[in-house]
């Protein structure tokens, strides 16, 4: 036993020629667990292959030469077998480069961590430091650091010729690590009851270890068919917007130079500290960290600027330009250098980042990419499908407010949605009583007059009153989600404290199962400490029993917000799996393409689209085995390119 609380049993090594290799491949096949772990030439998960690799059961470890790999062919092909990942979509993707495709069930302690253990780092040095007190060097402590001249691969040349015993044993503590990880979070797993708000939730959650098991496991796999198809991007269409984005960029920083009467860099933290906190004398809302150099300064983050945004000029510019700049380098001047040789752009899917349960996504990130209806570049064109395909693209309607329903089981609410009003304006003719189809023929004109199909009088004094009982009930729905004080919905309402107070009391008076539905979330996250989604997903909320106001009413926005945030990322969940269930893509070359917020992306023959739209939007709007006390709502389109697909 070493000093840590883990045994680390003797390192192995094999390549093809090792005599006792076929010794290795039969143990291997007929053992039901199994930790396994790759060192590759990158980081690329489309290109990058591996040069390493590593497995580990009972109370073996062994590093092995990338030679060994066909050997095992037949024991990657069999269905019944457990391979224990950490990161399984990367380590698969990169054996699926060298044409090995497991069949058999991918666990990952990366996920079953999170699942436990939200609010903490995943990484698999972090996870075996936490569980164990046992940490070995990161890669780059080990065999140096990664630079434009010397790669992965290059340093890992590198340690073959100078140091190959440390280059077997960091490699084999890989493997072993994941697998003690393995053994011990899934004994957690089980031994951790969970349950649910929603008084309909589905039945067979019990536990931690349910949730894993029935739902993130095949999730895995769905999220790396998404990963592996990709997405083709039209280059021609790209180049012809480029020269609009950019100079709507310029314009930008001449307005900003204009407003500061001088030449102002936006990017630049220092001179922007300098003209609010200086010239303007901005009250900062927090102060950075200090960095290396320790010193703190006023905050000029996105938090800052948004609080600001509507009543100094300055401040709006610059969100804008971040905005902007930001779009511009990922998915117009930066977007050839993810495409493969195909044209196709890989996301990377994070099934243990977002701590509400939704997914985040990376290289790059599909999440930024805005509505088409606010972004004036309409990124989504350069979202293509090949010749003779189509996109379809299904989105559901309203998911949250949905929710929300369901965990409160409002009578009013549901009774707008069950009617199959919009949510918005049902609500706004419940609370404000004006007509409904009053406010659905506002909305009607409003679009037409932004249309350019009517003139701006067509709108009347009274649909203008519509239109903003409407944008108002919608605002405060959310508020109400994402736990917004009334400070907050006077800004976003342009109106006063008083006024938003007023408001508030009104839709509570209106819809009081709703608050009940919030005070219930609240309690339920002191007494337990944890916030709950509809599939028993935990939240961790140390802070709700804090002595600091901020602290605790942070957590108290959170415990409110997390079964409806959460649970609508577990209905989108439920759904890809359902899809994925249906096997539409063996059965009618129908590929899962894209998964963004409430959004699914699949690309399809052109022949099949009209029925393919159909089947998808139903089962879109029945992801789980009972249904939830309202029906789910899903708008399907179709196209060439996302932007006409939706």
């Amino acid at each position: 036993m070493a000093e840590w609380n883990i045994s680390t049993p003797t390192t192995e090594y094999y390549d093809h020629t090792s005599p006792d290799l076929h010794k290795i491949v039969a143990e291997v096949a007929d053992t039901p667990e199994v930790a396994i772990d790759t060192e590759t030439t990158g980081l690329t998960v489309w290109r990058d292959v591996p040069l390493y690799w590593s497995l580990a059961w009972g109370t073996r470890r062994m590093t092995l030469n990338v030679s060994a790999l066909p050997y095992f062919e037949e024991v990657f092909r069999m269905p019944n077998k457990r391979w224990i990942f950490a990161n399984a979509k990367y380590d698969t993707h990169i054996l699926a480069n060298v044409g090995v495709h497991i069949a058999g069930e991918l666990a990952d302690i990366q996920v079953q961590h999170a699942l436990l253990y939200d609010d903490r780092s995943h990484s698999l040095k972090d996870i075996n430091e936490e569980l164990f007190g046992w940490r070995w060097a990161d890669f780059q402590d080990t065999f140096g650091r990664i630079t434009k001249k010397q790669s992965a691969e290059d340093r890992i040349r590198r340690a073959e010729n100078e140091n190959f015993p440390l280059l077997v044993e960091y490699a084999a503590n890989d493997a072993w690590g994941t697998l003690q990880c393995y053994i011990e979070l899934s004994k957690q797993l089980q031994n951790a009851p969970t349950h649910s708000l929603f008084r309909n939730s589905p039945p067979y959650i019990e536990t931690l270890w349910d949730l894993y098991q029935k739902v993130e496991v095949p999730y895995t796999k769905v999220l790396w068919k998404n990963e592996r198809n990709g997405v083709l991007i039209d280059e021609e269409y790209i180049a012809k917007i480029e020269p609009i984005a950019r100079q709507e960029i310029q314009a930008l920083e001449k307005a900003i130079n204009r407003e500061a009467g001088r030449v102002l860099n936006p990017n630049s933290t220092k001179q922007l500290q300098d003209y609010f906190f200086g010239k303007l004398q901005l009250q900062p809302l927090k102060m950075t960290k200090g960095g290396k150099s320790g010193v703190r300064n006023p905050s000029v983050d996105k938090g800052f600027l948004e609080h600001y945004a509507a009543t100094v000029p300055m401040a709006n510019h610059v969100l804008q330009h971040r905005s902007l700049t930001k779009l511009y380098g990922t998915y117009i001047s930066g977007i050839k250098e993810l495409m493969d040789p195909h044209g196709r752009i890989h996301t990377r899917y994070n099934q243990d980042v977002a701590r509400t349960g939704r997914l985040s996504s990376a290289d790059p990130n599909l999440q930024n990419i805005p509505k088409a209806e606010k972004d004036k570049w309409k990124l989504r064109g350069a979202f293509i499908a090949p010749k003779d395909r189509e996109l379809i693209v299904a989105d559901y309607e309203q998911l949250e407010m949905r929710l929300l329903a369901c965990a409160s089981l409002e009578p009013g609410m549901c009774e707008v949605i069950h009617k199959g009003w919009d949510i918005h304006m049902g609500n706004a003719s419940m609370i404000f009583g004006y007509p409904y189809e009053e406010i659905k023929e506002a909305k009607r004109i409003e679009k037409e007059v932004k249309k350019g199909n009517l003139p701006e009088n067509a709108l009347t004094a009274r649909m203008h009153e519509c239109l903003i009982a409407r944008d108002t009930v919608k605002t405060l729905g959310f508020a109400l989600i994402y736990g917004m004080g009334p400070d907050k919905l006077a800004r976003a309402l342009k109106i006063t404290r008083a006024e938003a107070e007023a408001k508030i009391v009104l839709f509570n008076d209106k819809y009081p199962a709703i608050e009940q539905y919030a005070q219930d979330a609240v309690r339920e996250t002191m007494e337990t400490g944890y916030a709950f989604t509809v599939l028993g997903r935990r939240r961790n909320l140390p802070q709700i029993a804090s002595h600091r106001k901020d602290e605790r009413m942070q957590a108290e926005r959170q415990a409110r917000n997390t079964p409806i945030q959460g649970s609508a990322a577990d209905v989108v969940k439920m759904a890809q799996l359902v899809l994925d269930q249906l096997g539409l893509d063996v059965r009618y070359d129908c590929h899962s393409q894209m998964q963004v917020h409430d959004e699914l992306m699949h690309e399809c023959p052109k022949e099949g689209t009209e029925f393919l739209k159909a089947e998808i939007k139903m089962f879109m709007e029945c992801p789980f085995s009972e249904h939830l006390a309202v029906p789910l709502a899903v708008d399907a389109g179709s196209g060439h390119s996302w932007l006409e697909a939706k």
